[in-house]
């Protein structure tokens, strides 16, 4: 299994270079790059510039593991307003162009809210039919959607045999689950989802949870890594039932008051005591 940070934890006021030694020095193998997230990676970003960011990333001694975005939330798939949703298209599509041109085969989105005004039937059959035309744009590419399970977050597709239909709906290779293990903290084990889902798994989120905790500040359910609740050996244990050998992304808050660049060390070497099982 290779090692993965995103460049949307690189300290404020930091370069993407200067990042990405960090990131390179902590001992990752990858970085995932979040579209619209940082300022060197936007949907007006050229086809160039987006060149050049790889580029840069490969004289850095990386590769780029996976695209995310951080504009779903404002253009939802699900959404009613339909100039919503065509946004939220061209979001996805650009997902999947610059992640030829970035030299990696998957995208991760997050494009579908249940609301208090939106429901969850009509929430469901908007995404599926999005995805439907989505993946025939991702095959063409062979780039692969991964949907992030934001359980809680999405009040949607709560449960894995929600999921697993979800995407049997959907019925296409080239969309399956970018699976986050510490997304699952209040609906269920992230060991449960991963052998289920087995095949289906496009790139794995790593975070640890503090289940008895809320939802921000410095009260967040979310912390590194063997800080909160996951069963760590019993999700190491999933992924070598299932033969999982891709991509460990690192995702957290980036919450050191001091020595910011200190996380990323201590998150490279815990994912390794993962790998090693040294547990």
């Amino acid at each position: 299994m290779k090692k993965s940070i995103g460049d949307n934890m690189i300290p404020k006021g930091w370069s993407f270079e200067k990042g990405l030694e960090l990131i390179k020095e902590a001992g990752f193998d990858g970085v995932e790059l979040w579209l619209g997230e940082t300022p060197w990676f936007q949907m007006k970003t050229t086809d160039r510039e987006v060149r050049d960011l790889r580029r840069r990333v490969e004289n850095a001694g990386l590769v780029v593991s996976n695209v995310s975005n951080s504009l779903d939330p404002e253009f939802p798939l699900s959404a009613r307003d339909p100039k919503v949703r065509a946004q939220g298209m061209q979001v996805i599509e650009r997902q999947i162009e610059v992640a030829t041109l970035l030299n990696t085969d998957a995208i991760l989105i997050v494009a579908a809210y249940v609301t208090e005004e939106v429901p969850y039937n009509e929430v469901y059959r908007r995404y599926v039919d999005g995805l439907k035309v989505l993946a025939e744009k991702a095959a063409r590419a062979n780039v692969k959607v991964g949907c992030e399970n934001c359980n809680s977050e999405q009040r949607f597709l709560i449960s894995p045999r929600e999921f697993w239909q979800f995407l049997n709906e959907v019925d296409s290779p080239y969309v399956g689950i970018h699976l986050d293990v510490g997304n699952i903290h209040d609906t269920g084990f992230a060991e449960q989802w991963i052998e289920m889902h087995g095949p289906r798994i496009t790139r794995i989120h790593l975070k640890d949870v503090m289940k008895k905790r809320g939802r921000c500040g410095h009260e967040s359910v979310y912390t590194n890594l063997f800080l909160g609740d996951n069963n760590w050996p019993a999700i190491r244990a999933a992924l070598v039932k299932i033969g999982y050998d891709g991509w460990l992304i690192a995702e957290m808050e980036a919450r050191y008051s001091y020595a910011a660049d200190q996380q990323f060390y201590d998150t490279a070497v815990a994912m390794d005591r993962l790998i090693s099982g040294k547990l």
